[in-house]
């Protein structure tokens, strides 16, 4: 069996499936003692700053869909398997709105599930 920290998941695969990036919108929760990689010289939130247009996270090169923080990322980015989270199932059906439609449409919808490819090997 592949530990955790020797699978990730191919988000480039899971874009081409439709997937938005969306895990990159979902509220990323800091864990107890933990800075936000970007938050030089800023006092500390409990959660990483979303882009007010987007609503992607801070982090997140618009034009490579790449992490900028890739290396320093949050304990909660590098533990997110989006296999695991129902409302994967959404997006790749329905595409992604907003946050709060996602979650309302996850009570409504029962769709066949399908899956992000893992990378094999450890991360970079």
């Amino acid at each position: 069996m592949i530990g955790l920290e020797e699978r990730s998941v191919n988000c480039d695969a899971g874009r081409e499936l439709g997937c938005s990036t969306f895990c990159c919108r979902l509220i990323v929760r800091l864990a107890p003692g933990e800075h936000d990689p970007g938050n030089e010289g800023r006092s500390d939130k409990h959660c990483v700053d979303k882009d007010q247009k987007s609503g992607w996270c801070v982090h997140l090169d618009p034009t490579t869909q790449d992490c900028r923080v890739w290396s320093r990322r949050p304990r909660v980015c590098r533990e997110y398997d989006c296999n695991m989270d129902p409302l994967l199932q959404i997006v790749l059906e329905h595409g992604f709105v907003d946050l709060t439609t996602l979650v309302k449409s996850r009570r409504a919808t029962a769709s066949p599930e399908r899956r992000v490819p893992y990378r094999h090997g450890k991360e970079e």
